[in-house]
Formats: C-alpha cells, structure tokens, sequence
C-alpha cells in the first residue's frame, strides 16, 4: 500500500514537471517581451529567474519521459543523459545572465561584463552554444522515443517537434516575427500537456 502511494506521489510529479515546465518558460519569455529590448533591471531579473525555475522543471520533466519509456536502453540512457545535460547548461546560463544583469547599470555596461565573462574559455561554448541545445535535443529523442512505443501520442510528438523547431527559428527573428519563438512555446507547452494527461492515466489503469 505504501509502496503504491508513493508510485502515484511519483507520477504525480512527473505529470506536473511535465506540465509546468513550458508554462514557466512561457512566462519568463512574456516577462521579457513585455521588457523590449534586454536590458538590466527587474524584468530581466524576474524573466531569468522564471527561466531558471523552467529549466529545473525541464529536467524533472526528462525523467518522467524516461520513466514512461520502461526501459533502461542505451539509446533511451543516451537521450536521458542529453537532456540533463542541457539542463544544467541553460540553468548554468539563467544564473549567469542574472549575475551579468545585477551588476550591470545599463546595456554598455552589460556588454562589456559579458565579454569579459565569455573570456573565460569554454563558458560560451558549453553554457551559450553547444550545451542548451542538448536539452531540447534529449527531450525530442525521448518523446520519439515514447511515441515509437506508444506510450504517447504520434501528434504529440510531432506538436513538440515543431514547437522546438519553432521556438529555434523565433529566436533568431526580430520584431513581430520574434513572436515564433513564443509560439513554438505554446507548442510544446500543449505536447507536454497532453503527455503529462498520458502519464496519469497510465498510472490510473496500473492501479
């Protein structure tokens, strides 16, 4: 019986750092639209802190789709592994950007605290480039994953596909084009949605 309530405790979780995560990734990006042009001050501050949050729930929500998977694969090992990765980066960046913008008094001063943060070598490659991307990487890897072994949805994966493709291509973009990015949001914030109802249900039919 104990054993049980702690197993439902833990899909429980599971389906809320599902859920959770792009919501609060959605409203850090709001936060900074609403901001404009990124400058230090209390949007900033809020916008990263929101996203900080985001991203440990992102890696919360890469565990339970390994743990929708039921198995201990190489590959599925392999996508886990990316996705915490990813994680970390981007929480590692989120904290970066926050020391950056606290103690920074305006975007000339931002600037010249980020070129000296990133002459330290290997900070923008592993915390800016290369390392964030492997947690978007980890998370498409596991949905198909999922998908593959019909635990979730084939239109739920494609939803997180374009949605991450989305939110990729918004970022490059300026002006209202840059709204992309929030769309791909509201894309994988629905895919993840839909998993994480897939995940309680699967825990009520085990019961």
């Amino acid at each position: 019986m104990k054993m049980n309530a702690i197993a439902a405790s833990s899909v429980r979780l599971d389906a809320i750092a599902l859920a959770a995560s792009p919501g609060v990734w959605l409203a850090g990006w709001a936060v900074m639209r609403v901001e404009g042009q990124p400058q230090p001050g209390l949007g900033w501050t809020l916008a990263h802190l929101l996203w900080t949050v985001a991203f440990v729930l992102f890696a919360f929500a890469s565990v339970a789709l390994y743990r929708m998977l039921g198995t201990r694969e190489v590959v599925a090992r392999a996508a886990l592994g990316a996705a915490l990765v990813g994680a970390v980066a981007l929480i590692g960046q989120m904290l970066i950007d926050l020391g950056v913008g606290l103690q920074s008094g305006n975007r000339t001063a931002m600037r010249e605290n980020y070129a000296r943060v990133f002459d330290v070598p290997g900070v923008e490659l592993i915390f800016f480039i290369a390392g964030p991307v492997l947690l978007f990487v980890g998370l498409l890897a596991l949905s198909v994953l999922a998908g593959v072994r019909q635990v979730v949805s084939g239109w739920s994966v494609a939803v997180l596909a374009f949605g991450i493709a989305l939110m990729v291509a918004g970022r490059e973009l300026d002006g209202w084009l840059r709204g992309l990015e929030g769309l791909g949001g509201l894309g994988l914030w629905l895919a993840l949605v839909v998993m994480a109802r897939g995940r309680s249900r699967s825990r009520s039919r085990s019961s």
